[in-house]
This record gives structure tokens, C-alpha cells and sequence, in this order.
């Protein structure tokens, strides 16, 4: 409270400042504060939370007669500028508000009742009014009570008897309402709704028959929140009308009735009421209330809905049967479990798919047994939905079928029994689909068990999977190596390693260096890997050799960048190949020298643009590094670059840089027929970024721009720049 209070004394954020004072003018008449209070009013509102605190604190000091002098001091708007005594008079009523400070509360409260006794105008009295009802003080009901049949001030005080609540708060409203008129009337019947005010309800159902709509639909609303069984026949009627807003509101409010009696436990008054919605409401936009209903008597019997949640399964809309699995779902009980699970044999092969739905989310033996014997249903629709409901169980006997399926011909049931396999959770499970690799019936299966391997993520089972990338299937061998690619750690490199010195084919060979490169990058202990591999080099044929300095250049260690940069000098073309290529995928900017100078001097254009590309992407590396150096690098690339190809590379990373030189950089190179747009567009693309400034060096830009591009997009861009920078 204290808080809220500090926001709105020190943001000036009142309501009533938002909506009225902006409209006010001052006016010289206004009443002015004297003494000790015109000291604490002046110093209101203030941004200092402490300070604000104090100045209601010296406020309170004044005692009742200083709250009833602040009082004085508001005038109706239009009359003259009392946001400061109404800044303190709201501040006031927040800050007694605070937990532990009950007897400042009572003072200010009886003060402010006061006020409304007198001749004060209408509008101020508004005001004092929302404060009692931010103060909640009970003390204040009988005060407040006057108001509520003036049309100006009944909202008001009506919603202050609300914050209030209480006997009193509620006798005061039921005892206005058979004398209220008109907007006074709605909004007592409203409120007396909200406090649930059994003693109304016979007045309520009298103004459910009243000729006024709104009157009729709070009095509906008001009854249903109160749970008066009484008004069950009315509601009931009324939510038959045919007038589709009074229709859908008067639902609300029966349906509302409905659980409020459930609630107290008059379970069967309920049951009627959600009966009645059930077979009566059967068009189909109101699905939505048999729904509803069907949810209710869920609810309301538990297992004694049965037989109407098995109706609602045999719907034909989707969205009843839904509701109906929704409900049962929360049923309690093994046999309610087991009830499903015997109805889902009897039911058409839509309701048995949701069945089996419902069985997989309620689990348990009895449903684990019910979804095995389902995939064996005549019905492949049925079947599908089985395996697919079959996911929700972590459990080994539910995946040896599905993994029985892995061979099938139905290439529907294969790929849904893949699918659950790949999703079920537990640990049982991913050992059985492990297990199941050394009995596997054909290559393709085997194929099927290490895909699922990875998708579960399994890294505890390395073992088998490294025992499969010496399978005598090229295809089993090579699905196994991408596995590892993502499951392995460093403890399996050496292993790794020695299949890619095996490899028999290049794919194979490319599979292997992938993993291997994967595990060394990730790697804690990056040197044994580097060690490993470097030792592995003397004996590698030309290929090999060349897989594993690539593997190398995945590793970004110190150690391996010595052998790397060596093999970017080697005499064979096809290790020096393999060493650019390395060092154009270096993780970190240490290599950027030996790239750019590979750009410069390298005599094959392949190796010049792929030392070329990287050293550009290494020029953002790491991303915070500082924009003159960025724009340094991307100079020195312009530089060396040879072809408009390359030219257009430097053009395109340059382009995301946000300087005004990077622009300019870019405007440079309109002077080249054969990079104009691409130099456009990256000088636009900065011009953007630069949020307008500078503004002249924008503005010379945008005018090249527009001078040299034939292309109408980047046209359009600079005019829009231009525009922001006039």
C-alpha cells in the first residue's frame, strides 16, 4: 500500500488527476490552504517517497478538523485548480489503508463521512466517495448509504458498500433497492449480485421480470452467483429467449447457478440444472454449453457420469467429445480406467481413438493393456491411434511392440511406431530399443533403432552404437557415425578415430570425420584429442590425412594450429586444399592474418575466395568487437578482393555495420559499374541503422544512392531515409 501510495503522490498518476484536472483551468476563487496545512498542501504532490510519507503523516497530526479544512478546499471542477487538496485527500486515503494503521483509518473515514452530509457539491462528493471505497472502512456504510439513490452518485457509492462488504455493506444495498429507479436500480441489483446476497434473491427474481433488458440480465446474474435453487426455472427459461445476447448472457448466468450450488454440495440441484442444458441445447452453436454441461456433471458425480460422458463420446462433434475426455481424464480411480477400457472395444473407431487418447493420459496397467490390444485392431485408424497413445507409457513392454512394428510393410504404422519411440520417456525404454540392435531382422531396422538412439538423446548407450559403425552394411555403419556425432564425448575419440583410419568408402570416411570433429570441438581436454589425431597423421593415406586436418581446424587449438597452417603450405594440392579449408572454418580471429594473406598471394581463385570468406566472417569475431576494427578489416578484404564476386562478399557484411564510415565505405564503391547495387543497398541499409544522424552525411549518401540505383527497392528505401533526415 505504501507503495502504491509513493507511485501516485510522487508520479502524480491519479485517476481522477487523468480524467479531469487536464480539462480544468485555474481559477483565482479556488479556497487556499492556511497555516500548517498550507505548509503540507504545498509540498504535495512530491517525488520523494519519504517526503510524501511525512506529509501525510503531519497530515494526520491536524486530527479530524485538518482532514475536514482539506476538505474545504475542494471545489467542483470548473470552479478553480484544487489538484494539490485533491492529491492529498487521495494520498490520505491510500496511506491509512496500510496494514497496522486501523485508528488513523477510522479518523479520516469519519471525517470524510462527514462530508458527505453536508452542502457540498455533487461532484466532490464523487470524489469523497471513491475514497471511502479505496479505505473500505465500515464505519462509513450508513454515510455512503444516502447516496445510493442520487443518479450522479449511486455507482459510486454502490461500488464503496462492495469494497466494504459485510451485513451491513449488503442491508444497506437491499434496503435501497425496491425505492431505486433507473441507473440506481441496475447498479444495486448489480452489486448485490457481486457481495452474493442471499436475503435479495426474492427481489432479484422479481427484477428477472421487468421489462428492462439490463435490468432483467443483472437480476439473472445476480441470482446465479447467490446459488439461489429457487431461481433455476427462471434462469432456465430465460436462457431459451431468442434473442441470441440476452440467450448467451442468461446461459452464463445458469450455468454460473449450477456450480455456485455445487459448491455448497446440492449436488443434485446442480445435476438438473447441467441435465437440462445437456438435452436441450443439441443445436450445434451451442456446443459450447453442452460442453459445459457435460463437464458439470463430470464434476458434480464423478464416477456417476459414466454413462453420460460415454453420450458425449459417441457425438459427432469433435469438440463435445472432447469435453467428455477432458471430464473423464480427472475421474479418479483404476476402474474408472478399467470401464474405458472395456467400453473401447464396443465404441466406432473415432470414439475409440479418443479412448485410447484418454487411457494414455490417465496411464496405469489397466491402460497399458488396453492401448497393446488395441494395436492389434481390425481398424488401422484405430491401430494408428493406438501407437500414437502408446507414447505416453515409459515402459519396456509397451516398446517391444512398437518396436515389433519397425519391420512392417505398413509404412503408416512403421513411421507412428518410430515416432512414439522417439518420444516415450524413460530410461527402460531407450535400454530396450538399445537391446533390440543385436537381434534386429534386416539392415534397415537396424538403421530405424539407431535414428530413435539419437532422437532420445542417447548418450549412455555410445557402446552399442560404436559397435554398429563396424556393422557390415555401409548404410548401418554410416547412420551410426551420425549418431555419434551427437551423442559422443571425448572418451570415445580414440574409438572415432579408428573408424575413420577403417573407412572403406568416402562417405563413410566424411561420416567419420564429422563425428570425430564434433566430439574434439567439444571437447573439455582439446589437446588429447588434438594428440591423438596428430599422431594418427604419419601413417593416414592422402585422404585420411586430409579428414583429419579438417577435424583439426574444428578443434581451434593452439596445438593444432601449427599443423593446419603447415598444410596450408603443403606441396599437395590436395592437403594444402584441406588446410585453407581449415583455416577458413578457424573458430576464433587468430588466423586472420594467414587468410587474408592466402586472399593476397594464393594462386588457385577457389582457395583465394574461401580464404576470402573467411577472414570476412572472422572480421565480426566476437561480435562485440569494436566497429573501426570491423570496418579496418572489411577495408583491408576490399582491398585484396579481385573479383566483383568477392568485392560484392565484403559489400554484403559490411552493410550491417552502424557507422556513418561504413556507410561511405559503401558509397565508395558506387563508382563500380559492377557492384553499384550491391553497394546501394549497403549504404542504405547502414543509413537506416543510423537512427538520422548525421544528418548532412546521410543526406550526401541517400543523394549518390539515388543518382547511381536502377533498382526500385533500394530507391524507395533512400527517399524514406531522406525524408526522416529533413
Amino acid at each position: 500500500m505504501i507503495r502504491l501510495l509513493s507511485l501516485v503522490l510522487a508520479a502524480g498518476t491519479c485517476l481522477w488527476a487523468a480524467s479531469s484536472l487536464a480539462a480544468e483551468e485555474a481559477k483565482p476563487e479556488a479556497p487556499k490552504p492556511a497555516g500548517a496545512l498550507a505548509d503540507i498542501v504545498a509540498r504535495i504532490p512530491n517525488d520523494d517517497r519519504a517526503a510524501a510519507e511525512k506529509a501525510c503523516a503531519e497530515l494526520l497530526r491536524l486530527g479530524p478538523k485538518g482532514v475536514t479544512d482539506l476538505c474545504a478546499l475542494l471545489v467542483e471542477p470548473g470552479k478553480g485548480d484544487d489538484s494539490r487538496a485533491r492529491f492529498a485527500v487521495h494520498g490520505l486515503a491510500l496511506y491509512v489503508s496500510r496494514p497496522g494503521a486501523e485508528p488513523e483509518r477510522l479518523m479520516v473515514c469519519q471525517a470524510l463521512r462527514e462530508q458527505l452530509g453536508g452542502p457540498m457539491p455533487t461532484a466532490v462528493k464523487g470524489f469523497i466517495l471513491r475514497q471511502l471505497r479505496l479505505m473500505a472502512c465500515p464505519a462509513a456504510v450508513a454515510a455512503i448509504s444516502g447516496s445510493l439513490l442520487n443518479e450522479e452518485l449511486c455507482e459510486y457509492a454502490a461500488h464503496a458498500l462492495v469494497s466494504i462488504g459485510g451485513e451491513g455493506a449488503a442491508k444497506a444495498l437491499r434496503d435501497a433497492l425496491p425505492k431505486a429507479k433507473g441507473k440506481c436500480r441496475l447498479t444495486i441489483i448489480q452489486d448485490l449480485g457481486v457481495l452474493r446476497d442471499a436475503p435479495s434473491a426474492p427481489e432479484l427474481l422479481k427484477a428477472a421480470a421487468e421489462s428492462d433488458r439490463e435490468i432483467r440480465l443483472a437480476a439473472l446474474y445476480g441470482l446465479g452467483n447467490i446459488g439461489d435453487a429457487a431461481a433455476t426455472d427462471v434462469l432456465l427459461k430465460a436462457s431459451n429467449v431468442e434473442a441470441a445476447y440476452e440467450r448467451a448472457k442468461a446461459t452464463e448466468a445458469v450455468l454460473l447457478l449450477a456450480g455456485r450450488l455445487a459448491e455448497a454440495d446440492k449436488k443434485r440441484e446442480a445435476e438438473q440444472i447441467y441435465r437440462t442444458l445437456w438435452k436441450t441445447r443439441t443445436d450445434p452453436k451451442d456446443r459450447h454449453v453442452r460442453c459445459a454441461a457435460i463437464s458439470g456433471l463430470a464434476a458434480v458425480l464423478g464416477a456417476g457420469a459414466m454413462d453420460d460422458l460415454v453420450a458425449a463420446m459417441k457425438s459427432d462433434d469433435p469438440q463435445v467429445r472432447a469435453a467428455a475426455i477432458e471430464a473423464a481424464a480427472a475421474a479418479p480411480g483404476d476402474e474408472a480406467t478399467r470401464k474405458w477400457a472395456d467400453l473401447a472395444k464396443t465404441m466406432p473407431p473415432a470414439a475409440r481413438a479418443d479412448i485410447l487418447a484418454l487411457l494414455a493420459r490417465r496411464g496405469g496397467p489397466v491402460a497399458v493393456g488396453a492401448v497393446l490390444d488395441a494395436m492389434k485392431d481390425a481398424d488401422e485408424f484405430v491401430r494408428l491411434e493406438a501407437i500414437n497413445a502408446a507414447r505416453s507409457f515409459g515402459d519396456e513392454k509397451v516398446a517391444a511392440p512398437l518396436i515389433a512394428l519397425l519391420p512392417s510393410k505398413n509404412d503408416k504404422e512403421k513411421q507412428a511406431a518410430r515416432r512414439s519411440l522417439e518420444r516415450m520417456p524413460g530410461e527402460k525404454v531407450t535400454g530396450a530399443v538399445a537391446a533390440a540392435m543385436a537381434s534386429a531382422p534386416t539392415p534397415l531396422v537396424k538403421r530405424d533403432l539407431l535414428g530413435i538412439m539419437a532422437a532420445r538423446g542417447a548418450r549412455g548407450r555410445v557402446d552399442v552404437i560404436l559397435a554398429a559403425a563396424k556393422d557390415p552394411d555401409e548404410g548401418v555403419r554410416a547412420d551410426a557415425l551420425s549418431a555419434l556425432e551427437g551423442l559422443a564425448d571425448e572418451a570415445s575419440a580414440p574409438a572415432i578415430l579408428s573408424l575413420l583410419l577403417a573407412a572403406k568408402t568416402p562417405n563413410e570416411r566424411q561420416a567419420a570425420e564429422k563425428a570425430l570433429g564434433a566430439v574434439c570441438g567439444r571437447a573439455s581436454r582439446k589437446d588429447a584429442c588434438v594428440d591423438a589425431v596428430l599422431g594418427a597423421m604419419g601413417s593416414a593415406d592422402g585422404s585420411t590425412k586430409c579428414a583429419l586436418i579438417r577435424v583439426l581446424g574444428r578443434t581451434g587449438s593452439a596445438k593444432a594450429l601449427g599443423a593446419v597452417r603447415a598444410a596450408a603450405k603443403d606441396a599437395a594440392a590436395e592437403i594444402q586444399d584441406a588446410g585453407i579449408r581449415a583455416l577458413a572454418d578457424w573458430p576464433e580471429p587468430s588466423v586472420a592474418g594467414d587468410l587474408l594473406e592466402i586472399a593476397k598471394t594464393g594462386t588457385k581463385p577457389a582457395q583465394q575466395v574461401l580464404a576470402l570468406r573467411g577472414y570476412i566472417r572472422l572480421a565480426n569475431v566476437p561480435p562485440e568487437r569494436p566497429v573501426a576494427e570491423k570496418l579496418k578489416a572489411y577495408e583491408q578484404a576490399m582491398s585484396v578482393a579481385k573479383r566483383p564476386d568477392e568485392k560484392k562478399m565484403v559489400l554484403g557484411a559490411l552493410g550491417d555495420l552502424k557507422d556513418p564510415a561504413a556507410m561511405e565505405m559503401a558509397v565508395a564503391a558506387l563508382a563500380d559499374a559492377a557492384l553499384k547495387e550491391e553497394a546501394a543497398a549497403a549504404a542504405v541499409k547502414i543509413a537506416k541503422n543510423l537512427g538520422g544522424n548525421p544528418k548532412d552525411r546521410i543526406k550526401a549518401a541517400m543523394g549518390k544512392v539515388l543518382e547511381v540505383t536502377k533498382n526500385d527497392g533500394t530507391r524507395k528505401d533512400a527517399e524514406q531515409v531522406l525524408q526522416k533526415v529533413k
